[in-house]
């Protein structure tokens, strides 16, 4: 992307007050969309935020056994010769 950053708003709706948060501090992009720390979905749970870890599990790195290509998988192809 170029250009200046993208500013991003919470998009938390407040009911109570018919109006969006629009907090623009710390705001970060769950699946429900972007939200600042006081409404992440934790923290409406009133549980505490999950820390940020490395990334992906260390295990996804590896396929399943199901799909490691096997010495047959590997094997050369061999070309058909044409027929006229």
């Amino acid at each position: 992307m170029s250009g200046p950053e993208q500013v991003r708003d919470c998009t938390h709706w407040i009911g109570a007050e018919s109006r969006h948060c629009k907090e623009a501090d710390g705001v970060r992009l769950f699946i429900v969309g972007d939200r600042c720390p006081a409404h992440t979905p934790n923290a409406l749970r009133g549980l505490p935020e999950a820390p940020p870890g490395p990334g992906a599990p260390r295990d996804w790195a590896t396929p399943p056994a199901h799909r490691i290509p096997t010495d047959r998988d590997r094997r050369h192809l061999t070309p058909v010769p044409k027929t006229s």
